[in-house]
Parts: structure tokens; sequence; C-alpha cells
């Protein structure tokens, strides 16, 4: 049998994992408020209202929109603000208020840095995998796009665990009573499933 050098694909993949690399976390094409909000828990944030006087902040009475997140105020009819009282709410049949969301001046959200965890944590890991990889494209037959989908997936599974276990600081008591959760994280889920890899 004549002796096969593989040598030629080998460096054509080790070529291949030198030109490529693995973004991981989250692509803003679908949904660009996700992204403000991702950014908002990763670095913290202090948020003050662009137009008008006061931030509206969702009470657990407000319903959910078709984007998982709380109607805005625009989107319920009949609110008014009670004299004296720093509310929006409606009034029902039997002449009580109810409180659909609080207005505040500002929102101060702390740092939740549940990405650089994940990767801070991680990073022995991965530099084994792309060790591994390599090792496994010298001598199994495996290729760059193989190891690099392999690390993508790995990294995106470490950063949904760290925005689950993530668990401080604790999210305010106005968002505790409207999600039933002090999980800052943790909502529709739809955090979790938005993280993702590309290989680039």
């Amino acid at each position: 049998m004549e002796h096969y050098n593989n040598w030629p694909r080998v460096i054509r993949q080790l070529e291949s994992l030198n030109k490529h690399a693995v973004a991981i976390g989250f692509f803003g094409e679908k949904n660009s408020q996700l992204l403000t909000i991702v950014r908002a828990n990763e670095y913290g944030a202090h948020i003050v209202p662009k137009k008008g006087q006061w931030l509206t902040i969702p009470t657990e009475n407000v319903p959910i929109g078709s984007d998982g997140a709380p109607k805005s105020a625009k989107e319920i009819p009949g609110l008014f603000k009670p004299k004296g009282k720093n509310v929006l709410a409606f009034s029902n049949n039997d002449g009580t208020l109810t409180v659909m969301y609080y207005l505040v001046k500002e929102v101060n959200i702390p740092s939740r840095p549940f990405i650089r965890l994940a990767l801070i944590e991680n990073t022995e890991k991965y530099k084994h995998m792309i060790e591994q990889g390599i090792e496994d494209i010298t001598f199994n037959g495996s290729n760059a796009i193989k190891v690099l989908t392999k690390l993508g997936v790995t990294a995106v599974a470490d950063i949904r665990k760290s925005s689950i276990t993530l668990s401080k600081p604790a999210n305010a008591p106005a968002t505790i009573a409207r999600k039933k959760s002090s999980n800052p994280l943790v909502d529709t889920g739809n955090l979790q499933r938005s993280i993702t890899y590309r290989i680039i």
C-alpha cells in the first residue's frame, strides 16, 4: 500500500483554524431590545427618561405582550396618574385602583457580569479544547469547523449556566413581585435561548 501523506490536509485545517474564530453571545438582528437588556445587566446601567418626566416600572398587574415582555404603558388604555401618587393606574368598577406602573425618575441596574464570569471560570477548559482540537486535526482526521463548533456549543452552554446560577445582586422588590423570582437574569427564558455562536 502506498504511503499516504496527511500533512497537506493537516496544514490546510490548521491554517483554517488560525483564520477563523468563534463569536459567542447575542446577535442583534432580531431583537435589539434584548441586546439593551443584556448590556445593562452585564455592565450595569443608569437609566433616566429620554422623553418626559418619568420612567414606568411595570407591576405584576401588567399583562405580557407578544414579545414576552410586559406591555408598555402606551399599550394599556385608561391609565392615569392619581394625584400625589407616583404610579399609573386605572379605576375599577368598584372605585378601587389597580396600580399598573410605578413612576420613577431614574433606575440603577447593578452589574451582573454573567458573560465575563463564564469566560473567567472556563478559560482553561477552552484552552484545553483548542489543544485537543489541534491534536484531533493532526492525528484523528478532524477539521477546523468541528473544533470551532465544539468550542461554540460548549461556551454557549457555559454562558447559559452562568446566567441561571448568578443570583446576586438580586432583583429589586418591584421586579421580584412581577417576575415571582429574585433571580435577576431568568424571566421567560428568552435571554438564555438567545445565546448562540457564530464561526467568523
